[in-house]
């Protein structure tokens, strides 16, 4: 199922994670421009005055929300340093910067204030969006509505009435639809005697309407997209939302956050639609199946173990042929033509891939609810989930991916062994057995509705059988007792960058040194340090080889040369990847790596030493199903490129960066589980989110059409399709093109050297030309000036609105 709103896409992500917080304070009046429906009865009276936890029933809205202090989240909550860089930056609307004011100036009455907002009815008798804010007194209620009354028509406009064709509970005696919410043919009537009022200022023609309703009763101020009754918000034979189980174990233990926000996942699922049910299969026939399987695995892990001793009386042949294949190995085919060891690879890729085929194939594990809350705690923004799962749940370590079971909570070690440098570190405990029978089952499954919906297609292999038979052992016996629980991966910021995950510059690398530069330039990147923890060494160091073998590239071992550093044992294969026994963990990665991991083990120069890393993780408990630490390389690389990019930079963008704290620090995740769900805790220097702000609030202001920024990346557009144009223009009429040559040969257009705020100018000879753009109005339709020639690159600087010349520094498009 597909939880994400349709308004949140992926692509809009960035521009979202800038206004998040206005969405969240703002939530009642942008509800308020949901189209309007037709206006259903307006609310009884009730015997008590309403409150949050009388509001709502549990079977209403499937996304509730609440904000506290709102009027402190724009002073000392933090939120106001995040509107900051968007007002600086990004220029948004005057309905916006209204929208601030109109907080601001309301902040003391505000201050103490809770809003509660929810959407997603799972009904279609109550409001499609619903708000309320909740005041310390009547009084203070009564006194707000009239500025919310006045100030909301200015920011949303009047939409256009539509009639729809829906039936609406009778009215009784005294209630009736409110003026302001009535079409063109309905009159306005006097409203019930003690019912909480609309109000909202008359739509400017009888065609138009106000999107929203405002009331209020007692202490609480209501905002909503159509009137509503109480008793459809909390029918009289439904329990409240504040008695229900999960919600009130969420919200007891986000009590203290500013945000909180709760997801009925169990109410969306009674909502969708019921897939097809899945075939049984019986017991019986899945255990003759595996008999079956099991006798022919059996049969050949004998033939295995046989041909096992003749290898072991090859050894001293085997150390003879490692040096000549050393080279094959190392050494890509000159034709093109994979060689043998690269067709083994790809076996290998093909064969790990069957296996873990089967990952996220099953139905997936999601939870009854979702809390999440956020808070600024000190510099760091943190974010805290709780996911409530069944009483029947597998502890699955992702929804998604149900056949990944967790395992017990562990004190992690894997900082322990990997280098203190060590940039990006991922670790969880996972089950291995549980996990193996959970893949291995489904991919049964898989096999037998295969067999039963097609009886003549051919029969797909086991993948683990066949594993199992070409390495001559069972995984379920021999391999997953030597193991333990812990799982991790490491890499560095460049290859986490790469993935798109930041939109940050990789840290610089350190500097070669002169004699071995050529060297390492031409090194190959290194791989990701895979961590697997293990119980038995002895029996794991056993096996390997015979992993190998079993993943169809037992020839390497032919390769395997062993090696000691310290306690830690290596097996290199010929330069080309390596595994290590290094204290408790067996580490693979290429040669280089898994060698400098090993060193720094030996050398007691491990991550779990760095202080950054203690410092930063003191939050975390002791015992986790899983942690992320993201170094403070990340902000530091930020930090860089910004000192590089200064003089191009705006200076409002620049000034704000630079007020910012120098500062660095890591990002930390933590994954437990108390008993009742999965809790996740995720913490983010404040630095660094202010600085994405910044940098995304800056790109929406450079993508507004007439900006100064849009006009340059215009201009340097045009100076490269200029480029193009002389150097085709020569290909045809033997020389370079004057300007006009260009428009009448009509290669560029007039229209593109005009309407975007420079000038162009083109000077030719017989050897090459020069282009040149400046703004027309220095500050106002650009500030940078551009350069380009034959060569093809592109130059350019801020000159005063002076030309640019070939002496300029290059510059990115």
């Amino acid at each position: 199922m597909n939880y994400m709103p349709r308004s949140v896409r992926t692509s809009e992500i960035p521009r979202f994670v800038s206004i998040v917080l206005a969405v969240i304070l703002f939530a009642a009046p942008l509800g308020a421009q949901q189209p309007a429906r037709s206006s259903p009865p307006q609310p009884t009276p009730t015997a008590t005055e309403p409150t949050f936890d009388t509001l709502l029933s549990a079977e209403s809205y499937k996304l509730y929300g609440e904000v506290r202090n709102v009027g402190q989240l724009l002073t000392t909550g933090g939120a106001g340093e995040i509107v900051e860089p968007i007002i600086k930056l990004a220029n948004p609307g005057a309905e916006f910067k209204s929208l601030l004011k109109f907080l601001k100036d309301n902040s003391e009455q505000l201050a103490t204030s809770r809003l509660l907002f929810a959407t997603w009815p799972a009904r279609k008798d109550i409001p499609a969006m619903f708000a309320a804010i909740e005041f310390a007194s009547p009084e203070e209620a009564a006194k707000f509505t009239p500025k919310l009354e006045t100030f909301l028509p200015t920011v949303i406009p009047p939409v256009p009435v539509v009639e729809e064709q829906t039936e609406s509970p009778s009215l009784s005696t005294n209630q009736t639809a409110p003026a302001e919410t009535r079409t063109a043919a309905a009159p306005p009537t006097k409203p019930a005697a003690n019912s909480p009022a609309p109000r909202a200022k008359p739509a400017a023609s009888p065609e138009m309407r106000l999107p929203f309703v405002i009331t209020h009763q007692g202490s609480l101020v209501f905002i909503s997209d159509t009137t509503f009754k109480f008793e459809k918000l909390h029918p009289k034979d439904s329990s409240l939302l504040s008695e229900d189980h999960n919600f009130r174990v969420a919200r007891d233990r986000f009590s203290s956050e500013p945000v909180f926000i709760y997801y009925n996942v169990a109410l969306e699922d009674k909502a969708a639609p019921k897939p097809l049910p899945t075939p049984v299969i019986s017991e019986e026939e899945r255990e003759r199946i595996r008999k079956e399987e099991e006798a022919e695995i059996q049969k050949s892990i004998e033939e295995a173990k046989t041909r096992q001793v003749g290898e072991r009386n090859e050894s001293e042949v085997a150390v003879l042929v490692a040096e000549p294949a050393r080279v094959a190995i190392a050494t890509p085919s000159p034709t093109g033509t994979p060689t043998k060891q690269e067709e083994a690879q790809a076996n290998a890729a093909k064969q790990l891939g069957s296996m873990f085929g089967t990952l996220g194939q099953g139905e997936p594990q999601w939870p009854e609810a979702v809390g999440v809350a956020v808070a600024l705690d000190n510099d760091e923004y943190v974010i805290r989930a709780i996911l409530i799962e069944p009483q029947n749940n597998k502890h699955s370590l992702l929804p998604f991916v149900p056949e990944v079971i967790a395992g017990a909570a562990i004190n992690s070690e894997a900082a322990s062994v990997l280098p203190d440098d060590t940039q990006v570190l991922v670790t969880s405990s996972i089950d291995f057995n549980r996990t193996y029978q959970e893949m291995k089952r489904e991919a049964e499954n898989k096999a037998i509705l295969a067999r039963k919906t097609n009886p003549n297609a051919a029969e797909s292999p086991d993948a683990f059988g066949e594993f199992e038979k070409k390495a001559g052992f069972r995984i379920s016996d021999d391999l997953l007792p030597a193991l333990g629980n812990e799982i991790a991966v490491a890499t560095s910021i460049k290859e986490l960058n790469g993935l798109g995950m930041f939109g940050m510059p990789a840290p610089p690398p350190p500097k070669p040194s002169p004699e071995g530069a050529a060297a390492d330039q031409a090194a190959p990147p290194s791989l990701p340090i895979f961590l697997i923890a293990v119980k038995d060494r002895e029996a794991a160091k056993r096996l390997m080889p015979r992993v190998l073998t079993g993943l169809g590239i037992g020839e390497a071992n032919l390769l395997a040369q062993a090696q000691h550093r310290g306690d830690s044992e290596i097996i290199d294969y010929a330069g080309f990847f390596a595994y290590a026994f290094v204290e408790n963990f067996l580490v693979i990665s290429d040669s280089a790596t898994v060698h400098r991991v090993a060193d720094a083990a030996n050398n007691h120069q491990t991550l779990s030493s760095n202080n950054a890393f203690r410092t930063m993780r003191h939050w975390q408990p002791k015992a986790t199903l899983g942690e992320v630490y993201i170094s403070p390389a990340l902000m530091e690389s930020f930090q860089e490129a910004l000192k590089k990019q200064a003089s191009t930079m705006d200076a409002a963008m620049r000034d704000f960066l630079l007020r910012l704290s120098p500062a660095s620090s890591a990002i930390t995740y933590a994954l437990s589980h108390d008993g009742l769900g999965a809790v996740h805790e995720l913490h983010l220097p404040k630095n660094l989110i202010l600085a994405m702000v910044a940098s995304t609030s800056a790109a929406m202001k450079s993508m507004q059409k007439g900006s100064p920024e849009m006009n340059e990346i215009i201009a340097m557009s045009a100076l490269q399709m200029i480029a193009n144009s002389e150097a085709q223009y020569r290909v045809d009429k033997g020389d370079y093109g004057s300007l006009e040559s260009l428009v009448s040969s009509k290669m560029i257009t007039r229209d593109m050297l005009d309407k975007y705020g420079y000038g162009f100018s083109v000077t030719t000879s017989g050897s090459g030309f020069e282009v040149v753009a400046t703004p027309n109005e220095y500050g106002k339709t650009g500030k940078r000036s551009f350069f380009i020639d034959q060569s093809g690159v592109l130059r350019g600087d801020d000159h005063g609105g002076g030309p640019a010349t070939v002496a300029d520094k290059p510059v990115q498009h």
